[in-house]
């Protein structure tokens, strides 16, 4: 009877490896029509003349030209640079606009096509670096720095929004997150900071195997974007003009370091002693938060004492979380 017993199991296991082979096939075969049935759904849809005819068509218009470097030069220059740079802005608004809908309706078509996310990544960043290069120079004009600025606003506003649709899996080398880092280190205005720090947020989120990366940018917005801030307003004259950046920078963090099983969590948030530094901020983000006027800035102010609340749950579930 023994014998029946474990020749029952072995029937029993063998049922089971069959069972299991056939059902990964039949979920592999679902998975191939159902990426069949989206891209011919994709191919026929008005989004699918966006993908293929409109936005190559957009991203020849966005790309900047020599004409917005004369902007200084003579009244006649200075209205055809404006006429470049409102183009190139209109132009990179359409394309964000286009991403925002896959983020929103269709961000399994960001996966299933790796290698147009890495070309629009790659020319946004050839935008930028083009930008920034020229806003970099010694003392360049106040009006090409101005129209330079307004076209870099949308192409990070675009990085933004295609890095936060792929889950930062974008291809960003150490060279571009430091041009990031010198965008948002000295952007002229915080709505330009924080979509710097919305780019850099979702590139550390990558993993595994980015641990470096993860390390400059988690250590930037903690020192750089959040401490700084909290230590500027602290000093005599300290406006909430820095709220934004701080606020988005922490809801930030709170995503990417919100799993202690992430590759980077324990040789960056915990190695770089992150939590006593995150301790430390929470009596001056409480003091950030009164500097705003909620009668004036309803949404600002709700949104710096949502963040604080949540950072002072964070620091407690950071706490105990490898206990």
């Amino acid at each position: 009877h023994e014998d029946d017993g474990d020749e029952g199991e072995a029937d029993l296991e063998d049922r089971d490896a069959d069972f299991d082979a056939d059902d990964m096939n039949d979920v592999l075969c679902d998975e191939g029509a159902a990426k069949k049935e989206t891209e011919e759904a994709v191919r026929q849809s008005v989004l699918g003349v966006f993908i293929d005819a409109i936005v190559p068509s957009l991203l020849r218009l966005a790309e900047p030209t020599v004409a917005m470097t004369c902007a200084a030069e003579s009244a006649r220059l200075a209205s055809v640079a404006e006429d470049f740079a409102a183009l190139n802005e209109r132009a990179l608004g359409c394309f964000n606009n286009f991403l925002l809908v896959i983020e929103e309706s269709l961000k399994a078509w960001f996966r299933m096509h790796a290698d147009r996310v890495d070309a629009w990544w790659r020319f946004l960043i050839g935008v930028a670096e083009r930008l920034v290069g020229s806003t970099a120079d010694a003392d360049p004009a106040a009006a090409d720095r101005r129209l330079r600025y307004m076209v870099l606003d949308r192409a990070i506003g675009c990085m933004w929004t295609l890095a936060r649709g792929v889950g930062g899996e974008v291809p960003a080398t150490p060279d571009q997150i430091e041009g990031l880092i010198f965008v948002c280190s000295t952007a002229p205005d915080h709505a330009l900071r924080v979509k710097a720090v919305g780019v850099l947020g979702n590139i550390a989120r990558r993993q595994p195997g980015h641990v470096d990366a993860n390390r400059r940018i988690g250590l930037f917005l903690v020192d750089h974007v959040i401490a700084a801030s909290l230590q500027a307003n602290a000093q005599p004259g300290g406006t909430c003009a820095a709220v934004e950046p701080v606020a988005e920078a922490l809801d930030l963090l709170f995503d990417i370091y919100g799993d202690m099983a992430y590759d980077y969590d324990e040789p960056v948030f915990v190695r770089e002693k992150l939590l006593p530094r995150l301790r430390q901020m929470l009596a001056p983000m409480r003091s950030l938060c009164k500097t705003v006027d909620r009668r004036k800035h309803r949404s600002l102010r709700d949104r710096c004492d949502l963040a604080t609340q949540n950072l002072r749950a964070f620091i407690e579930y950071k706490a105990t979380e490898r206990k």
